[in-house]
């Protein structure tokens, strides 16, 4: 089997996902400065845009690194230019052109963009009821469904990366023993368990 392939079936699909140890390879690739990123599946001015948003989505806080100190854009970015195929691209390059066109571009391009035009946008669409967004799903709004999975892929690029798996969720590498009925803020003190 193809190594395309083997990802495309183990890995994230526009947004529907699970954890794979050979995805998990692309996310410890992805560990350069990402002031110096060149990217390889987005345009320049994707990269900018899909890093603006992937810094609202999950933005650092005092007890968490954000997703850009994880290097989600560029795993995102090296993930589509990998595991993709041809169909899955031309797809997924529609979703993204949407969120392009989405957004007040002006002659600056996206460097011109302001925080408040990112935010704007997030909130037209992914700040909404179930009602607003079963309603985006029955019209098939490729905007809402972009987003959507960026958002997806955000935060599944985010909770597989090696700095949120072991200092920020609960971590084991080793798990030895089983201790049953015992309350999470006990055995973890509240937090999920990495992968």
């Amino acid at each position: 089997m193809k190594r395309r392939e083997a990802l495309k079936q183990i890995g994230l699909t526009l947004g529907y996902s699970a954890l794979a140890p050979s995805a998990l390879s692309i996310l410890q690739s992805c560990t350069s400065e990402a002031k110096k990123w060149t990217p390889v599946f987005f345009t320049e001015e994707e990269a900018i845009i899909i890093k603006n948003l992937v810094d609202l989505i999950l933005p650092k806080t005092d007890k968490s690194p954000g997703a850009l100190d994880v290097n989600v854009p560029q795993f995102i970015d090296l993930y589509a230019s990998k595991a993709y195929d041809d169909k899955t691209v031309v797809k997924y390059r529609e979703e993204i052109k949407s969120i392009v066109d989405a957004l007040p571009i002006s002659e600056d391009g996206a460097k011109g963009l302001k925080p408040e035009d990112y935010t704007t946008l997030l909130d037209k669409y992914l700040k909404i009821s179930k009602t607003e967004a079963n309603q985006l799903r029955k019209e098939r709004n490729l905007v809402f469904k972009a987003l959507s999975n960026l958002r997806n892929q955000t935060v599944w690029a985010y909770k597989t990366s090696e700095i949120v798996g072991e200092k920020v969720l609960a971590y084991d590498p080793i798990p030895a023993q089983q201790i049953g009925c015992l309350p999470l803020d006990e055995a973890t003190e509240g937090k999920a368990w990495s992968l």
